[in-house]
């Protein structure tokens, strides 16, 4: 790697711990690190009275990707932001962990370790079809659900998920300047930032691209340990969002959630792509807050 690129990502990752340690900081989150089940998962935690909310990531992001909404949310809610196994600064892990039912379970043994009981949880894409695996396996544990892109039954496929069929996975990077063509992919009004902090953080995804590679593929061929399929079985309240433009998981799985969880709400948002939290973070936070209070 040439001089100047090694300079620009340094300068990049620079921004970028700066940024995310001020408003860890302004948002009273403290980050720790947990070992559970064996594999270490650091979180970003605020305690405060009653039930908290449990932000969980989707394929090949991590706890940060929520600080913008968090950041909108009721400042006396208690917060707990987790790196699931596999992804951000958690452990390694191989595929028979990757499943929604081993990751579910990573997230129970987090909430257990923490002294946590009844929680809110709320899931983007990936993330929505671990913690729906919470609801079915430990229904004691949810409050309420929210579940935002979520992945669930596919009836329309979307651009992403036709590529998977095909052998490819256009949601891993290839290196610090594939960072355009991701998020033009999930997102339809990307997140503002520098072009070194951009290529900062593509390049350290790009790291892991074989490893979530083979996360993936244990993900989807998972059968059942995958995301739950006897979708009417689950009472939790459920909340789900979903971009209108969304090509990673098309909108139709979004109505087909709200018609088989049997106490679902939608909410579709208009000129948003798959990631709501970063594309439309105030409306995000409205309506997971009006959820929170209705239950």
């Amino acid at each position: 790697m040439a001089l100047a690129q090694r300079l620009q990502l340094a300068v990049g990752r620079a921004q970028y711990r700066a940024i995310t340690s001020v408003v860890v900081r302004a948002l009273g989150l403290r980050a720790r690190t947990f070992e559970v089940r064996g594999v270490r998962m650091p979180a970003l935690v605020r305690h405060r009275d009653g039930a908290p909310l449990v932000l969980v990531h989707g394929f090949g992001t991590d706890k940060e990707g929520w600080l913008i909404t968090a950041a909108r949310l009721a400042r006396g809610r208690g917060l707990v932001i987790p790196d699931l196994p596999g992804f951000g600064g958690a452990g390694e892990i191989g595929p028979a962990l990757a499943t929604a039912a081993a990751q579910a379970a990573a997230l129970v043994g987090l909430l257990d370790v923490l002294g946590l009981g009844r929680v809110h949880l709320a899931g983007s894409s990936m993330g929505g079809g671990v913690v729906m695996r919470v609801a079915a396996d430990f229904p004691g544990r949810v409050a309420s659900l929210t579940l935002i892109g979520s992945v669930g039954p596919i009836i329309e496929p979307s651009e992403v998920v036709t590529a998977i069929g095909r052998g490819e996975n256009p949601l891993v990077l290839s290196g610090p300047d594939d960072w355009d063509r991701f998020m033009a992919l999930v997102a339809e009004r990307p997140p503002r930032m520098t072009r070194a902090m951009a290529r900062f953080m593509a390049h350290e995804k790009a790291l892991r691209r074989l490893a979530h590679e083979e996360l993936l593929r244990a993900w989807v061929a998972a059968g059942d340990e995958g995301p739950p399929e006897a979708l009417e079985s689950i009472h939790t309240p459920a909340l789900i969002i979903h971009g209108a433009l969304d090509r990673v998981i098309h909108v139709s799985t979004a109505h087909a959630l709200a018609e088989r969880l049997p106490r679902a709400r939608l909410e579709v948002l208009d000129r948003v792509g798959h990631a709501p939290q970063a594309e439309a973070p105030r409306r995000l936070a409205r309506l997971i807050e009006a959820h929170l209070a209705r239950h």
